[in-house]
C-alpha cells in the first residue's frame, strides 16, 4: 500500500505557531493529499488532550482519525544537548524526531524524559546529557521499552546533528557504536536525498522528508513529504515501512531556497551596512566584511563531510507549494482571496495537490491562467532561477 506521509509537525506549544485550528488542519490535509501527518509535540499531555477532544483515536491503528483515509500519528521532536566533544565548555545541541507505534510508548518516553529532568510543559522539550555515552544508553533503553523510530531532524541545518553550530562530521561521532538506533535521516528544507546519499547510504538508512510545519497553512503543511510503501495502514505499519527502507520517493522543497543553503552573512548583521555576503563555492572561514566566522552553509558542509563511495540514489522530486506558484504567477500574496480561490479550483479538478508532483496531475487542470500553468510546469521540469538562501534568510525560486 502506498501512502503519502508528513511525519514532523508542531503544535501551538512549540513556539512560532498560531492557535489550534483543527478544522483547517483537516481541510488542508485533504487538499494537499497527506494521508498520515505527524501529531507534533505529543509528549505534552495538554496537546494530547486537545487532539483527543478534536478527533477519535483508533486504538487498532494507533491513529487519530481525521476522516476515512487520513490520520494523525503520535510524534514529537525533542532537543538533545550534551558536551561538545572537542571543547567541554561548549555544548552540542541537535533536534530529534520520535515517531511512536502506540500511545503506551508515548507514556513510556514521557516517564524517561521526566526521570532525566526534562520539562514537559512545553511543546519541544530539552533532554540534557553529560556525555555521548549517556545519550546512547538513553536511546538504547528507549528502543527496548518503547516501539519508536528515531530520526535526527533537518540534519545539516545549524540545529541538526551535522549542522555547522559546534560541528561534528559524522553521525558516529555522537552515536558511537549505537548508530543502528538511528532509523532514518530527515533532509530538512536545505538538503535533498542526493546531497545526503553518502551520509545515509553509509549508515544503510533512508532519507525521509517532512514539512516541520508550525501551522496548517497551504504553504507550510506538506511543503515536504514522503511516499512510503507499507503493509498495513497503522502507526506500526508506518514505522515498519521506515525501518524496512520502503521509502519510494520524496517531494523536496528546493534546497537552494532553504535558510542555510549557502555560507554567508546577511546585510543586517553588525558591520555590514546592508551588504549581503555569500559564496556558492569555496567560501573563506572569515567574512571579508565584518571579520567574523561564517556559519557554514549546508552546501559546503555536505561536500566536506559526505563519505566517498557509490551509494544508491533515492528517488525524489522538487516541488514548491502550489499556493506559492499561484501567488507568484499572479503577483499577489499566498493568503489573498484570488490565490486561494484558484488553488481550490485546481485541487478540486485534480483531487489533491500531491497528484501534481507524484503523478501526472497536470492532465486534469483546465481553464486557469497560462502563467500559472507554465509556473507549475517550470517547477516540474526544474526550470527556475534561484535567489539563494543563507544565514537564516530564506532564498527564493523565481519562475
Amino acid at each position: 500500500m502506498k501512502i503519502i506521509v508528513d511525519l514532523h509537525s508542531h503544535s501551538p506549544y512549540a513556539g512560532a505557531s498560531g492557535k489550534s485550528d483543527f478544522q483547517r488542519l483537516s481541510y488542508v490535509m485533504q487538499v494537499k493529499g497527506i494521508d498520515v501527518y505527524g501529531s507534533g509535540d505529543i509528549l505534552l499531555e495538554k496537546w494530547e488532550d486537545e487532539l483527543n477532544g478534536a478527533f477519535r483515536f483508533d486504538p487498532s491503528r494507533s491513529f487519530w482519525v481525521i476522516r476515512d483515509g487520513q490520520y494523525l500519528i503520535p510524534q514529537t521532536e525533542i532537543i538533545v544537548t550534551l558536551p561538545y566533544e572537542y571543547d567541554i565548555s561548549k555544548r552540542k545541541l541537535f533536534h530529534v524526531v520520535i515517531i511512536f507505534a502506540e500511545l503506551e510508548s508515548v507514556r513510556t518516553v514521557r516517564k524517561m524524559m521526566l526521570a532525566r529532568g526534562s520539562k514537559l510543559g512545553i511543546g519541544r522539550p530539552f533532554v540534557k546529557f553529560d556525555s555521548c555515552l549517556e545519550m546512547q544508553e538513553f536511546f538504547a533503553e528507549m528502543k527496548k521499552l518503547a516501539d519508536v523510530v528515531i530520526v535526527p531532524a533537518h540534519v545539516v541545518t545549524p540545529d541538526g546533528i551535522l549542522g555547522g553550530k559546534n560541528p561534528v562530521d559524522s553521525i558516529s561521532e555522537i552515536w558511537g557504536q549505537q548508530t543502528e538506533l538511528v532509523d532514518a535521516l530527515e533532509s530538512g528544507l536545505s538538503a535533498d536525498p542526493d546531497m545526503l546519499s553518502g551520509i545515509a547510504g553509509s549508515l544503510g538508512i533512508p532519507v525521509i522528508s517532512s514539512s516541520d510545519a508550525h501551522s496548517a497553512a497551504f504553504n507550510r503543511l506538506g511543503r515536504e513529504f514522503t511516499l512510503l510503501d507499507i503493509e498495513e495502514c497503522s502507526a506500526s505499519g508506518v514505522l515498519a515501512g521506515i525501518r524496512d527502507r520502503k521509502v519510494l520517493k520524496t517531494a523536496e522543497f528546493p534546497p537552494f531556497e532553504g535558510r542555510y543553503y549557502l555560507t554567508g552573512h546577511r546585510g543586517d548583521r553588525p558591520g555590514h551596512d546592508g551588504e549581503d555576503v555569500f559564496f556558492i563555492d569555496d567560501p573563506p572561514e572569515i567574512c571579508p566584511v565584518c571579520g567574523k566566522h561564517f556559519v557554514e552553509g549546508v552546501r559546503q558542509r555536505i561536500r566536506r563531510i559526505s563519505p566517498a563511495g557509490n551509494f544508491k540514489r533515492q528517488d525524489f522530486v522538487y516541488q514548491i507549494p502550489l499556493i506559492e506558484i499561484i501567488a507568484e504567477s499572479l503577483g499577489c500574496g499566498c493568503g489573498s482571496g484570488k490565490a486561494v480561490r484558484l488553488y481550490e479550483k485546481i485541487t478540486g479538478q485534480i483531487g489533491r495537490e500531491s497528484n501534481i508532483w507524484f503523478d501526472d496531475g497536470l492532465l486534469g487542470i483546465r481553464d486557469v491562467p497560462d502563467e500559472v500553468l507554465e509556473g507549475i510546469i517550470a517547477v516540474k521540469e526544474n526550470r527556475f532561477r534561484i535567489k539563494y538562501g543563507f544565514d537564516g534568510q530564506y532564498g527564493q525560486i523565481l519562475l
